[in-house]
């Protein structure tokens, strides 16, 4: 190789990946469709040899393990494959951080190959995945390598574990009869919180919402079934656990409270026909602690779906992401299914419109049974827990329900 010979990005970065220790670095971060044509070949090559013997290559190795490797292919195409073989650049070096950043740029120009492809085919009608899309344009939105795979490897230590995962939930139960069984939620957690229509789920959230706010921690309220406007008034008024009248009467005390207490913790979005992206979206650049998505059946996500409860399934695998991502708690809301009407104990499999895909994405399912009568004085609920990963336990607690104050005890 002479002094004045250019070599592609591409081209450099085989060479690297011929020391074996720095291919172990950059293996699960490039592939071989970041090459083109010949290069490939020769990926595929490095990829094998790298496996089969663990040892660094010279060219000259890797020239023969090709041809033992391809027998076949017409010595035009060889000869091109030699020729390129020969250009790369094995000289040892030390210099790791300099060839990361060359691995870096590659990935980050395949990266926006991949993004103007998807970009085109969206423009042109043939593909409607902005989701994907979205993804791709996230994935290289600040440069950094680290941020584009979609796994992290867990560095946590013994001590670290046991004083994570076995210490103090991050968002505790207040409720006492819930508190008893399953101390509370985590960062990252997806719950479901599902009953039959007029039984109270709304009444649970917006309950489970002002002890949030008690807390101090931010709550976002996504709603798409009740008018916004009076989801927000009912969180109010089980902060302050009184009746609408009880809070005219004395809105003048109420006002400087809310503006102190609850205003500062509490969002309410009017969010007919959103989209899950959007939902992400706003998580990422508000940071809220908390969102309940009421309901997150009715939100839009992309792609096509052969049946409803496809759909369904990726619009619970997607809000499970978001809470990970994003490190806050989602509580998804949902109607029960007939299966549920006038049951003491309801289970996950009376989720309305599914099969196990709503459940098998949740850390938490809560349901909330009914019997008898319909009438207001009926104010006996039974609290169901079906599922649990946080610790197991499942079975029913008895409550009550209080409407006119939108309290549950």
């Amino acid at each position: 190789m002479t002094s004045s010979t250019i070599i592609s990005v591409d081209k450099q970065v085989l060479g690297f990946c011929l020391d074996v220790d720095f291919f172990a670095k950059v293996k699960n971060k490039i592939d071989r469709d970041m090459f083109d044509r010949e290069l490939k070949d020769i990926f595929d090559t490095i990829v094998y040899s790298h496996t089969k013997y663990s040892k660094t290559l010279t060219k000259s190795e890797l020239a023969g393990i090709f041809n033992d490797r391809n027998p076949a292919m017409p010595d035009s195409a060889r000869n091109r494959v030699q020729e390129i073989i020969a250009e790369l650049d094995d000289t040892p070096t030390d210099n790791d951080e300099l060839h990361l950043d060359l691995v870096n740029n590659l990935w980050l120009r395949d990266r926006a190959r991949q993004i103007g492809e998807k970009a085109l085919e969206i423009f042109t009608g043939e593909n409607e995945e902005f989701g994907e899309l979205r993804r791709l344009i996230d994935a290289v939105e600040d440069g950094r390598m680290s941020d584009k795979t979609t796994y992290n490897i867990v560095e946590s230590d013994l001590s670290q574990l046991l004083e994570e995962e076995a210490g103090e939930t991050d968002f505790p139960f207040q409720f006492n009869l819930i508190q008893e069984k399953l101390k509370g939620m985590d960062k990252g957690n997806l719950g479901i919180i599902f009953a039959r229509p007029e039984v109270g789920k709304t009444t649970f959230c917006c309950f489970l919402a002002s002890s949030y706010i008690k807390q101090k921690f931010k709550v976002t309220y996504w709603a798409n079934e009740e008018p916004a406007q009076r989801i927000k008034l009912r969180i109010i008024q089980s902060y302050f656990e009184l009746t609408r009248e009880e809070m005219v009467m004395q809105k003048d005390q109420l006002l400087e409270r809310y503006h102190f207490e609850i205003e500062p913790y509490l969002t309410i979005m009017d969010s007919v026909g959103t989209s899950v992206e959007e939902m992400d979206d706003y998580a990422k650049l508000n940071k809220p602690d908390i969102m309940f998505c009421d309901q997150l059946d009715k939100f839009r996500v992309g792609g096509q779906y052969n049946r409803g409860d496809e759909r369904l399934k990726e619009t619970y695998v997607t809000a499970r992401e978001i809470a990970k991502r994003n490190q806050l708690l989602i509580w998804a809301v949902s109607q029960a299914s007939y299966d549920a009407h006038d049951r003491q104990f309801i289970d996950y499999s009376m989720l309305d419109n599914s099969r196990t895909g709503k459940a098998g994405e949740a850390d938490a399912i809560i349901g909330i049974g009914k019997t008898g009568s319909s009438e207001v004085d009926n104010i006996v609920r039974h609290i169901c827990i079906s599922k649990n990963k946080i610790n197991g336990w499942h079975g029913m607690i008895n409550a009550q329900i209080d409407v006119q104050r939108g309290v549950y005890y």
